[in-house]
């Protein structure tokens, strides 16, 4: 399905992202979420809030109370959890959304991610 240096290397993307860009977690899960659309459109749209929660979690582990360090794990787990609704929302918790599916349902209009262009 998905291995783990692609998990690894989006992790990583994410966390640069993050902390050394100041990129807002949402904006970097619309980038991936096109990106993955295009790369892996049955990858499951679940997986997209892996690399966040990762991210997330290696951050409080590494920089822990650091000020930008807790700003940029909140935003993460908060995006991670809000991609989480955004699939259950889509099938109405039953059946396996696809990255696809998601990035469609962003780019219709959405209430967090907006409506994006793509």
């Amino acid at each position: 399905m998905w291995d783990a240096e692609a998990i690894d290397t989006l992790t990583e993307t994410v966390m640069t992202r993050l902390l050394v860009e100041a990129a807002e977690a949402r904006a970097v899960a619309i980038e991936l979420a096109a990106r993955l659309a295009v790369d892996r459109p049955e990858l499951p749209a679940l997986a997209l809030a892996l690399p966040f929660s990762l991210a997330a979690a290696t951050i409080e582990e590494m920089l822990g109370a650091a000020p930008a360090a807790r700003i940029a794990a909140l935003d993460a787990w908060r995006v991670a959890a809000l991609i989480g609704t955004d699939v259950l929302v889509l099938k109405g918790g039953e059946g396996d959304a696809s990255i696809a599916d998601l990035w469609s349902l962003w780019r219709r209009g959405d209430e967090v991610f907006g409506s994006v262009q793509g």
